[in-house]
């Protein structure tokens, strides 16, 4: 079809990037073995759990994304709990079953930030 150098270049450009979009976007889960993230917590990972709790709105004000678990995380993080997961299961702690729905809220808004978050984020 287009046999100018310019032209191959260019599709060559555009399967690799469509390639590389398309692994980042692939099927992850948490890592199993993170560690449990509740109140006092601070980090990559509380980051993490306030773009989820964001991304979600779950809560009607937006959580300060800075990595510090205080009082309004905890809140963000049980309204989370409930709406994904149930009453029976708010109790404000991020372990497994909650960092799976919470990666899962990220995939769908970002899978970039899902792909970074996955190490963070516990699962079964």
């Amino acid at each position: 079809m287009f046999s100018h150098p310019a032209f191959t270049r260019a599709a060559l450009l555009v399967s690799a990037t469509a390639v590389a979009v398309t692994g980042l976007a692939g099927t992850a889960v948490a890592r199993p073995g993170a560690p449990y993230l509740s109140y006092g917590s601070q980090g990559e990972g509380v980051k993490c759990v306030q773009i989820a709790v964001n991304w979600a709105n779950a809560v009607p004000l937006e959580l300060a994304e800075d990595g510090i678990w205080g009082k309004q995380t905890e809140w963000g993080v049980i309204a989370f709990q409930n709406w994904k997961l149930g009453d029976s299961q708010a109790d404000g702690v991020v372990g497994p079953n909650t960092g799976d729905q919470m990666l899962e809220t990220l995939r769908e808004y970002n899978p970039v930030t899902a792909n970074h978050c996955y190490k963070y984020l516990p699962s079964h």
